[in-house]
């Protein structure tokens, strides 16, 4: 270290009056200030000079600004260790000065602090064993300092990071230079978003992936008349945030029906299904069947999500149909005893099976004639009988079997004669 030395009475002399010029004050400036990465991706700075305290400042290029850095003392060794927390910048270098004179001081050769660009998400899908395949892009930012003294031979690393349920978090390193990846299942509602990392820090997509779930709920009546619309509603609900139920509406579903459980599953009826209220998917009544509502898997694309949810099904419940009775009953219903009336039956499905008129004796239902419908009709002559009296009657029809379903046996509504 350079000092001027004097004696006192001389000191005494020239400084009475008289202002300390600069360079009286002035040790030498640092020298060979020299920057590169630890093992544990830390910034080390080291720098020669003759044991003084120092200041390290880092300086932009672009806009032209100086920050405090660190600080160091007499007792320290010329070595730094400092986070790469530093803000972005094309053109960086560190200053090591012995004091506030930025200008007495050891620059480091410049380097840039860029963070990668953004990923591009570009698509997401649910498999069917729901594991989730994401493809993007990589769009690449040339090097403003090429040859940097902190250039780092694989400079853009890349993984998913997945928020899940209560709070757990988890990722998935992806090699360099891949454009697409295939992630396991997770736990859902669950977000995954892509984040490209360098030296410097990392940059997260504007694009988010959110996994939900979707319930499904549906209310079969037990029966209904062949023919007749079988009233069964149906609810959705829809979670792509963990507590907070999305509303929605146009969510294709399907109504699927078999015969018995070992048959196929085949869809009968489609919809738009919603979140918010119970949603109509009746269909006609035309055998004893079970039932589920299918949502099939659904993608919803917007400008920064991709939302997916898995396919689901509700649980099954069984509808019988009765045989329809379009016709059943005497005419004329009053008659005098001994004279010949017409019975007319009719029902739906016109098949041709043999019903049975059964008469209400008080206590219980007496088999009576057969009644051979073809097609579905029949008119019987009968004589009537029993003057006096007003007889209650009705039809039976046991199951019958048409396009491959059931229908199952069922009574007409009952009806009277009335024998004068």
């Amino acid at each position: 270290m350079r000092k001027i030395v004097l004696a006192a009475t001389a000191v005494a002399a020239l400084t009475a009056g008289l202002q300390t010029p600069a360079w009286a004050a002035t040790t030498d400036a640092p020298t060979d200030a020299t920057i590169s990465w630890t093992t544990d991706r830390t910034i080390q700075l080291t720098w020669g000079d003759q044991g003084e305290a120092n200041i390290i400042r880092v300086e932009y290029e672009t806009p032209h600004r100086f920050e405090w850095l660190a600080g160091t003392d007499t007792q320290q060794l010329n070595r730094v260790i400092l986070p790469p927390t530093l803000a972005e910048g094309d053109r960086v270098r560190l200053l090591v000065s012995n004091g506030d004179d930025f200008d007495h001081s050891a620059p480091t050769a410049w380097f840039d602090t860029r963070r990668p660009s953004v990923p591009g998400l570009r698509d997401a899908q649910l498999t069917d064993k729901l594991n989730i395949n994401l493809s993007w892009t990589t769009p690449s930012t040339a090097d403003p300092t090429p040859g940097d003294p902190m250039d780092l031979p694989v400079d853009v690393t890349f993984e998913a990071q997945a928020t899940l349920p209560n709070g757990a978090r988890d990722s998935f390193p992806i090699a360099s230079g891949q454009t697409s990846a295939v992630l396991p299942p997770q736990p859902r509602p669950a977000a995954i978003r892509l984040v490209a990392r360098n030296e410097w820090g990392e940059t997260p997509d504007t694009k988010l992936v959110r996994l939900g779930t979707m319930g499904a709920g549906i209310s079969v009546p037990a029966s209904a008349v062949y023919s007749s619309r079988l009233g069964i509603k149906s609810t959705l609900d829809l979670f792509t945030s963990e507590g907070r139920e999305e509303r929605a509406s146009g969510i294709p579903v399907e109504l699927q029906a078999r015969a018995k459980t070992t048959d196929a599953w085949k869809t009968y009826g489609r919809y738009a299904g919603n979140t918010t209220t119970a949603f109509d998917t009746g269909i006609a009544s035309l055998g004893n069947r079970e039932y589920r509502l299918l949502v099939p898997a659904r993608k919803v694309v917007s400008s920064n999500v991709i939302a997916l949810t898995p396919a689901t099904s509700t649980s099954v419940k069984s509808s019988t149909t009765l045989v329809k009775f379009t016709a059943a009953g005497f005419t004329p219903t009053t008659d005098q005893v001994g004279t010949t009336v017409k019975l007319s039956v009719k029902i739906q499905p016109a098949a041709t099976v043999q019903a049975t008129l059964q008469r209400w004796d008080g206590k219980k239902w007496l088999n009576g004639v057969k009644i051979q419908l073809t097609k579905g009709s029949a008119l019987v002559l009968i004589k009537a009988v029993g003057r006096g009296t007003t007889s209650r009657y009705r039809v039976t029809v046991p199951a019958v079997f048409v396009n491959g379903l059931t229908v199952s046996a069922t009574s007409s509504s009952a009806f009277t004669l009335t024998v004068r």
